[in-house]
């Protein structure tokens, strides 16, 4: 059956989009919904705050979730980076106007077999203003 289904094509890289809007700010964030070993997948992150992005943005990630991944870099590379026992925390410097994106590159770790659920938030004095969940399965 699953050599039928990857006939098809369809155990390729399918991804999916989630929004969520709180704390005046609005994200945005594509990822990949369905993925095998070995292949590129998109993650990225649009931080909009209406009337401008003056201070800088942390960006909290659940640290489990990108163990599957081979990192070949971020856009833009945060300028400060610190982490506890389950989440990562990026402060991203402001762009000119109100919306920052930020890109995660990277592919499937050849060896992950399976998915991993994770969330990102905007962290704004000591509380997530703002998170969106999201679930990435590994096919086989």
């Amino acid at each position: 059956m699953i050599v039928l289904v990857g006939l098809t094509g369809r155990l390729g890289v399918y991804s999916a989009t989630t929004h969520a809007s709180g704390g005046g700010y609005e994200l945005h964030l594509e990822y990949p919904r369905v993925t095998r070993p070995g292949l590129d997948v998109p993650w990225n992150l649009t931080v909009r705050k209406p009337g401008g992005l003056t201070e800088p943005v942390v960006i909290v990630v659940d640290s489990d979730y990108f163990d599957m991944f081979e990192s070949q870099g971020r856009t833009p590379e945060p300028s400060a980076e610190t982490s506890d026992a389950a989440r990562t925390y990026m402060t991203l410097d402001p762009p000119p106007g109100d919306t920052l994106t930020f890109r995660f590159d990277a592919y499937i770790q050849p060896s992950s077999q399976t998915g991993a659920s994770g969330s990102v938030s905007v962290y704004e004095n000591g509380i997530d203003v703002v998170t969106v969940d999201f679930m990435t399965w590994v096919a086989p």
